[in-house]
């Protein structure tokens, strides 16, 4: 499971650091959902890759884009996770004193799996 934070400028590194300590926690406690080996997520299966905006980029102060596994239970409330994404961002955001603009999107891929079994 992988998550981009982009970031302008203008974003304190002190809410990148909290951002940095806190999202796989957050992201985790939201995208696992009961039943199934799969739909089990721990922080530390959560890469996180920083990068800073172009000057030119004219979109939210903060963009976190979240690529996770997809299965049936994650799939159907897509929206509702992002949205408690979002949710938990901008409460982590607000604790700092600081305030941005944040823009979460959440991509539930399906990852295939080959198999090959040897009958003699």
């Amino acid at each position: 499971m992988n998550a981009s934070i982009i970031n302008k400028s203008n974003v304190k590194d002190s809410v990148l650091d909290e951002l940095a300590k806190e999202l796989p926690v957050i992201i985790a406690d939201i995208l696992e959902i009961p039943g199934g080996h799969l739909a089990l997520v721990k922080p530390e299966q959560i890469s996180l890759e920083f990068s800073q905006a172009s000057l030119r980029d004219v979109g939210s102060d903060i963009r976190i884009m979240v690529f996770a596994r997809s299965n049936t239970p994650r799939t159907t409330t897509e929206k509702k996770m992002s949205k408690e994404i979002l949710e938990k961002v901008i409460s982590l955001i607000a604790t700092s004193g600081e305030e941005y603009s944040v823009d979460i999107r959440l991509y539930l891929m399906a990852i295939g799996a080959a198999e090959y079994a040897r009958h003699t």
